[in-house]
């Protein structure tokens, strides 16, 4: 019951901070506007390049990025003097407990409406969180598919399906994070726990709402009326 509360105060807390929309924030305070109003009305790093430039995009991208850490540590600091030897044992599903809530807060920002990003920059931070070279495969794709296809979106799509797939694959017991609970046979009640099946359901899970929020560019993509980098053209 102990570590079912500090998990849920930890997604309280990573909630909130996932809520500060940098897009959101930056729009209304450095360019008296509202992002969510602009471009393809999505309140991310992408419109920002397009609405006011690079290096807004980039600030903005830097920002969403380090809240997730932030958020980490912060439940870290708080749970850890709390009960250190609760948050060393399931160290793995605060992460994941903290990145996900913070994929809902800027998703769905208590702040501003609920109205947010589409989350992959979120989503990469919590990668980085949990595994290092799903990360690094992660943004070598994204970024391999821009450069082919000058489509953001497309990229973003490519990542969301190959992260629950590489996730998969990569599990192993020499060299996942999750090596030391394997090795430990941490378990919850009677049963151990399927690490690999678990984190890619993790991975699926976010792959989903990901996938979810980039409906309308998969559309426009089929229809072939989405747009590509340098292109200002407003989407529907």
């Amino acid at each position: 019951m102990k570590t079912l509360i500090l998990l849920l105060l930890g997604a309280v807390i990573a909630y909130l901070i996932g809520s500060l929309n940098s897009s959101i924030i930056m729009s209304r305070v450095l360019k008296k506007d509202d992002i969510r109003e602009s471009g393809s009305g999505n309140a991310g790093a992408t419109n920002m390049v397009r609405t006011y430039g690079r290096a807004y995009g980039v600030l903005s991208f830097v920002l969403d990025f380090v809240k997730v850490i932030v958020a980490y540590l912060i439940v870290r600091a708080i749970f850890s003097s709390v009960d250190a030897a609760i948050f060393a044992q399931y160290t793995y599903f605060f992460k994941v407990v903290t990145g996900f809530f913070c994929f809902i807060g800027h998703i769905y920002p208590c702040y501003f409406g609920f109205r947010g990003g589409k989350g992959v920059t979120v989503c990469a931070a919590m990668i980085c969180l949990l595994d290092w070279r799903l990360f690094v495969m992660g943004a070598a794709l994204f970024f391999a598919v821009v450069f082919i296809t000058k489509y953001i979106s497309f990229s973003s799509i490519a990542f969301a399906v190959v992260y629950p797939i590489c996730t998969f694959f990569l599990f192993d017991r020499e060299f996942s994070i999750l090596h030391h609970y394997i090795t430990a046979k941490q378990s919850f009640g009677a049963h151990e726990m399927p690490y690999r099946i678990i984190a890619t359901a993790i991975a699926c899970l976010f792959s989903a709402i990901v996938l979810w929020k980039h409906r309308e560019n998969i559309r426009r993509l089929i229809r072939g009326e989405e747009n590509k980098i340098g292109s200002h053209k407003k989407e529907q």
